[in-house]
């Protein structure tokens, strides 16, 4: 085993610890499913980063947003939502399991406002990979340090109701990132740097919140998820 290889298998260990993650891909029943990868790159530095898209401007759905590799549950996915978000990665970008990156294990599964059901798949990439974008789905790829998705310096947000807010942020040398995607870059930036975000995450769970019961990291993630989302979170004993 290389130096590389064992470093790989080592921080794949600890990012999965780190954020909780899970081996449930099953999807949730009677609602539409919907699976992304969330793939990060990390180089040995504290500036880990996360892939985004920008979806393309033909597509009728949300056009020009920005988002995950990812999409809805097809029949050949066989009721596997971590198979969505590979087959996804592949038809949009071009990245193959294994070949680029090794999949870490999945978040909860979580209820957008608009009523799909998401199912986060994590992912580590092996090597920084090359891409093969389909035009017809895909603008373009970009790839944006964690550690910003914890700033306030270029975030901005508007709450719906008492219990959800929508983030954003506006970086300026990148596109307008928000919603779902937004809230899952603040999740993964608070597991894997172990830091809390420099704003409130919902109108009833604010930065004293955290402060004053000392949450953990993995506390504040679900916390976020029994407060915003709509699916039921299966709690594990440890913290």
């Amino acid at each position: 085993m290389t130096r590389d290889v064992k470093f790989e298998l080592d921080r794949a260990d600890e990012l999965r610890r780190m954020l909780d993650l899970r081996e449930e891909r099953r999807r949730t029943d009677d609602k539409q499913n919907a699976g992304v990868l969330i793939l990060l790159h990390d180089d040995g530095t504290d500036d880990i980063k996360v892939l985004l898209c920008v979806r393309s401007r033909n597509l009728r759905r949300h056009p020009g947003e920005v988002c995950f590799p990812g999409g809805m549950m097809d029949d050949e996915d066989r009721d596997d939502v971590r198979q969505t978000a590979i087959r996804e990665a592949y038809e949009e970008v071009g990245i193959k399991e294994n070949d680029d990156y090794v999949v870490l294990g999945n978040f909860p599964a979580f209820q957008a406002r608009f009523g799909i059901v998401i199912h986060p798949t994590v992912a580590l990439a092996r090597r920084l990979p090359k891409f093969t974008i389909s035009i017809d789905e895909v603008e373009s790829v970009f790839w944006v340090s964690l550690s910003r998705f914890l700033e306030n310096k270029h975030h901005s947000h508007y709450p719906i109701g008492h219990s959800y807010t929508v983030h954003m942020f506006q970086f300026g040398d990148y596109p307008t990132t928000y919603g779902i995607t937004a809230l899952f870059c603040i999740f993964v930036a608070i597991g894997v740097l172990t830091k809390i975000p420099q704003f409130n995450l919902l109108p009833n769970f604010t930065i004293n919140d955290i402060m004053d019961r000392r949450l953990n990291s993995i506390e504040i993630i679900r916390n976020v998820y029994e407060l915003a989302g709509d699916v039921p979170v299966p709690l594990k004993s440890k913290m």
